[in-house]
């Protein structure tokens, strides 16, 4: 992995923003790889030249993390949008956060979660958890599907209704 100077990175955004070219002429006029330069401009548009400094690695507490999962929620924003908006070194570590967050809850983001989870035994089958788990508690995926699946159910028996319609409609006309 090559390390670029914030010289570099500023000189690659503002050739970017002067619009000579596009995202991969520009990225190659450089030698950066695309996705580098994508989030170095959007880093530089949420923070400015303040957002193309190298980051030291930085352990995020619960609270902090919670804030970037629920503006990133309540404004319909990408992982890469929120890393460049909080000034995140690593624009997958919300991704990892997010998919954290909705398969075990809060407790899943907190410092050592991991390791916890890697010294259990063995976790709890899906069956045992759907069990337990209340209405009020199922992540929203799992609402998501079965909202989905109630949909396709109610538009078949729509579909079954009208072809009752139909027939019974069109019976009598034959008869004639």
């Amino acid at each position: 992995m090559t390390r670029y100077t914030e010289k570099q990175k500023l000189a690659a955004v503002l050739a970017y923003r002067k619009g000579a070219g596009g995202l991969r002429a520009t990225a190659s006029a450089h030698d950066v790889g695309v996705d580098s330069l994508r989030a170095w401009i959007a880093a530089y548009e949420a923070n400015g030249k303040a957002g193309l400094v190298a980051k030291r690695r930085t352990i995020y507490d619960l609270d902090f993390k919670l804030e970037v999962l629920r503006r990133m929620q309540d404004e319909s924003l990408s992982c890469r949008q929120v890393a460049a908006l909080f000034n995140i070194r690593r624009l997958d570590m919300v991704a990892e956060w997010s998919r954290l967050y909705v398969a075990h809850g809060a407790a899943a983001l907190q410092p050592g979660w991991k390791w916890e989870q890697k010294r259990m035994s063995k976790p709890p089958s899906r069956r045992d958890d759907r069990d337990a788990v209340t209405n009020d508690q199922r992540g929203r995926e799992e609402l998501l599907r079965d909202l989905q699946q109630l949909r396709a159910e109610n538009a078949y028996l729509k579909k079954v209704q009208a072809l009752a319609r139909t027939k019974s409609r069109s019976a009598p006309v034959k008869g004639r």
